[in-house]
């Protein structure tokens, strides 16, 4: 067994994460005594690959899904740090009878550029707005939607996303 292979024995795959494999790679320089440590930790990266990304950054095939609410708060967080969904859209609507500001966050920063009305943020009663994305999104930036004006509780979002990796 290789000193590469030997320091992940006791991991398995779906618990391995990007720095671990870091850490194991470490520095290699290619002379000949590192010729099998590198072509082992080929065969482990590509091992991991087929584990954590099956669909080389595309959509995995069943992990299509839309999360759905109401008011303010977390619209969307992914539960591990392996997880990486893509957010292909967002549906505010407006139930109430007067207007709601709303911002959604991509972690800190807005994410919505253009709704129904001149203020970007702005959703008149019995209207909605669509932000398309698509937008990355891991277990460290949260999809959250803040009502800064108007009835929390007269908003509904809807938010259409797919795993890329797990």
């Amino acid at each position: 067994m290789s000193e590469i292979r030997n320091q992940l024995k006791s991991q398995s795959l779906g618990n391995v994460s990007p720095s671990s494999l870091l850490q194991v790679g470490g520095e290699i320089f290619p002379d000949n005594a590192a010729v099998g440590n590198m072509l082992d930790f080929q065969q482990i990266v590509q091992a991991f690959q087929a584990v954590h990304q099956p669909s080389f950054g595309s959509p995995i095939a069943g992990s299509n899904a839309v999360a759905e609410g109401t008011g303010s708060g977390s619209l969307l967080q992914a539960s591990n740090d392996n997880e990486v969904y893509r957010i292909d859209s967002i549906f505010l609507n407006n139930t109430g009878g007067a207007p709601i500001t709303a911002v959604v966050r991509l972690g800190t920063a807005p994410i919505n550029t253009r709704m129904n009305s001149m203020n970007n943020q702005v959703i008149q009663p019995t209207e909605n707005a669509l932000v398309m994305g698509p937008f990355f999104m891991d277990s460290i930036t949260s999809l959250d939607v803040v009502v800064t004006d108007g009835t929390a509780g007269d908003l509904e979002w809807f938010v259409k996303y797919s795993k890329v990796s797990q």
